[in-house]
C-alpha cells in the first residue's frame, strides 16, 4: 500500500516541474522548434543546405523562421513590463500545436497577444479582414481565438468569468491605418513600437487581490492542459540561434530555390521590366487588327501604283530640275 504522503510530495513535485516548465518557455519557442523540424528534413533531403561554410534555409522553414524572430522580439519588450506583470510566452493550448503566443496578466488585466512579423509591409484593418499590402490574411480571427480559448480556461480554473483582452501585435510594419468604427477594437492591432507603452497607460482594472489570483491561476500547468514533463525550451532556442547565426553568415536571409524552374531568371522586356502575364510578344502594347489594317493598306498601294506612280514621277523631276538650275546658273 503506498504511501499518501510520499503520493502527496511527488505531485506537488510533479507540479512544480510543471509550472517552472511553463514558465521557462522562451519566447518564440513553439515556433522556432517547427522551423528547426522543417530545416531538417530539408536538409536530409537535401544535404547540400548545410556544408561545412554555409547553411541555407530551406523556403518552407522560412515563415517559421521569421515568425520565431518576430516572438522574440515582442518578448524582449514584454521583459520590460514591471514586477507586477506576469508574462508567459508560448502557452500551448490543449492537446496540440496551438499555443499563445504571449499572456499576459497585469493590473489593467488579462491579455493573449498574438505576434505577426511582416517587414516594411502596408496594413489596414477593417471590421472583418487585415490586409497586408492589399492582401487578405486570418490575422484577426487567429487573435480572437487565441483569447476566446484562454478565457475559456482561465474562466474555468478561477471558478468565475475572466475577460482576455485579445492584441494583435505587428512586428516591422510600414505603416497601419485601421478603418475600423466605434468605441472598441477586437483585436487591439498595435505596432510592437508602440506595445510597451499601450499596455502601461491602460488604467488598473485588478486589485491585488484579483491580480494575485489570476497569477496563480494562469501558472498552473492544469489550466492550459499541458504535460508537465514538458520539453526543456532551452534546448530548442539554443538550436535555433545556432541556425540563425548560421544563415545570417552570408547577410541576408539565404533561400534554398524550391525548383529549378523558380531558381531560373525570369524573361524581361528590352527595358527591363517584367511582361505582364498572359500576353504575348505580338500581343504586348498593341491593338487587336492593326496587323490588318496594315496589310490592307499595302495591297491598295500595291495595286493602284500605275495610276499615281506617272504624277509622283512628275513632280519629283520637275522640283529636281528647278533646284539643279539654281545651282547652276551664275
Amino acid at each position: 500500500m503506498s504511501d499518501p504522503l510520499s503520493d502527496e510530495s511527488v505531485e506537488r513535485v510533479a507540479n512544480l516541474h510543471g509550472v517552472l516548465a511553463l514558465r521557462s518557455r522562451a519566447p518564440g519557442y513553439a515556433v522556432a522548434q517547427k522551423c528547426l523540424e522543417v530545416q531538417a528534413a530539408a536538409e536530409a533531403h537535401d544535404p547540400a543546405l548545410r556544408t561545412e561554410h554555409r547553411t541555407v534555409l530551406a523556403p518552407d522553414a522560412r515563415s517559421w523562421f521569421i515568425g520565431a524572430q518576430g516572438e522574440r522580439h515582442v518578448g524582449t519588450i514584454l521583459s520590460k513590463l514591471g514586477p507586477e506583470w506576469l508574462v508567459l510566452h508560448a502557452v500551448p493550448i490543449g492537446a496540440g500545436t496551438k499555443d499563445v503566443d504571449h499572456l499576459v496578466v497585469g493590473p489593467p488585466g488579462v491579455f493573449a497577444i498574438n505576434t505577426k512579423h511582416h517587414r516594411d509591409a502596408r496594413v489596414w484593418v477593417g471590421d472583418h479582414v487585415l490586409r497586408l499590402n492589399n492582401s487578405n490574411t486570418q490575422h484577426l480571427r487567429a487573435a480572437r481565438s487565441d483569447a476566446r480559448d484562454a478565457s475559456r480556461r482561465l474562466t474555468a480554473a478561477a471558478g468565475y468569468p475572466v475577460s482576455v483582452t485579445s492584441v494583435l501585435a505587428l512586428v516591422g510594419e510600414q505603416s497601419i491605418v485601421d478603418g475600423r468604427r466605434g468605441p472598441r477594437h477586437d483585436p487591439i492591432v498595435v505596432s510592437s513600437r508602440g506595445l510597451l507603452a499601450w499596455l502601461t497607460q491602460l488604467p488598473r482594472r485588478l486589485s491585488d487581490a484579483e491580480l494575485g489570483h489570476l497569477r496563480l491561476v494562469s501558472e498552473e500547468p492544469i489550466t492550459w492542459h499541458i504535460d508537465r514533463s514538458a520539453a526543456n525550451t532551452l534546448r530548442v532556442m539554443q538550436r535555433f540561434d545556432r541556425l540563425e547565426a548560421e544563415v545570417y553568415k552570408q547577410g541576408p536571409v539565404v533561400l534554398a530555390p524550391t525548383s529549378k524552374a523558380r531558381a531560373m531568371p525570369s524573361r524581361r522586356t528590352p527595358a527591363g521590366g517584367r511582361r505582364p502575364a498572359g500576353r504575348s510578344r505580338r500581343q504586348s502594347g498593341r491593338p487587336a487588327g492593326v496587323g490588318l489594317l496594315k496589310f490592307l493598306v499595302g495591297l491598295a498601294v500595291l495595286f493602284t501604283a500605275p495610276l499615281w506612280m506617272p504624277v509622283v514621277g512628275a513632280v519629283v523631276g520637275t522640283v529636281v530640275t528647278g533646284m539643279l538650275m539654281n545651282v547652276l546658273t551664275p
